[in-house]
């Protein structure tokens, strides 16, 4: 359970979100205390894909876990339900990225890297956000079939 500040935290950040210019290419939904998931398509494709942002702190000292969701099931070890984008490793459930939880704990060397180091200031939220969505604006490559 997130405690309360790091709930305020987030409400605060997800309303400016919500309210952020590029939001209107995104559907945000406000799941649990620290969870979003979000529906976004890259630029110039009509695919969606929902991914699930979940943070233990907010905006705590880690990124968020971001995984991609089936939106029937809701289920986030469906491989179709990944895109194929720099990172992005739907087999293995995670995305490889300085950006995610998920990064972090395949490469703990990371933490000690300066230039790696996540930095938890200003709407990190929203700074995720943007970074998924810039991600699958510059690097998709389809859906993953498999």
């Amino acid at each position: 359970m997130a405690d309360e500040l790091s709930k305020l935290n987030f409400l605060d950040d997800l309303a400016d979100a919500k309210a952020a210019d590029e939001a209107s290419r995104w559907s945000i939904e406000h799941r649990a205390d620290l969870e979003v998931w979000v529906t976004m398509s890259p630029r110039g494709h009509a695919e969606a894909y929902v991914a699930r942002l979940f943070w233990i702190e907010y905006p705590g000292n880690e990124p968020p876990s971001v995984k991609f969701v089936d939106p029937k099931t809701g289920r986030i070890d469906v491989p179709s339900s990944w895109p194929r984008a720099r990172g992005f490793r739907a087999p293995s459930f995670d995305i490889c990225a300085t950006w995610t939880r998920e990064g972090f704990g395949l490469h703990p060397e990371w933490r000690n890297d300066t230039r790696l180091k996540w930095i938890n200031h200003g709407n990190v939220l929203l700074k995720s956000l943007r970074t998924l969505q810039g991600e699958l604006d510059e690097t998709y490559e389809g859906g993953f079939q498999g």
